[in-house]
């Protein structure tokens, strides 16, 4: 866990929810994207939202790679975070929480989104060396 990213997601946190509350993330991608911003900053060598690569070597169910360049040209710092998947809302959490069925989303559903974007906060580690 990074603890600069921790932080910036608490000072964030409102934000965050409020992009959520606009509109149901239809995928990881989004939820991953949302959070990247968040933890972005105007410093060079910053986590870049704008480049997020998706690694999907599943089908039905699998894991999900992000590996995320930082700003800057030809960057040297990447950052990467796994999200498990699965096939239906009983095994898949972004599939369950759209199932309430709600549009815009409810106050459960921004719960449960900002759930998920901290366990993409907590799983995003640096890739060194």
């Amino acid at each position: 866990m990074i603890d600069e990213f921790v932080k910036r997601f608490d000072e964030k946190r409102t934000e965050l929810a409020d992009v959520f509350r606009e509109k149901h993330p239809y995928s990881y991608i989004d939820v991953v994207r949302a959070v990247v911003k968040a933890m972005h900053t105007d410093d060079y060598d910053s986590i870049d939202p704008e480049r997020i690569h998706q690694i999907d070597d599943g089908d039905y169910q699998g894991t999900l790679l992000f590996v995320i360049a930082a700003t800057g040209y030809q960057p040297s710092n990447y950052w990467y975070v796994k999200v498990d998947y699965g096939s239906c809302s009983g095994c898949d959490t972004l599939m369950a929480i759209h199932d309430y069925g709600d549009d815009p989303p409810t106050d459960k559903q921004v719960s449960d989104y900002m759930t998920l974007a901290l366990h993409v906060v907590q799983g995003l580690r640096k890739m060194d060396g």
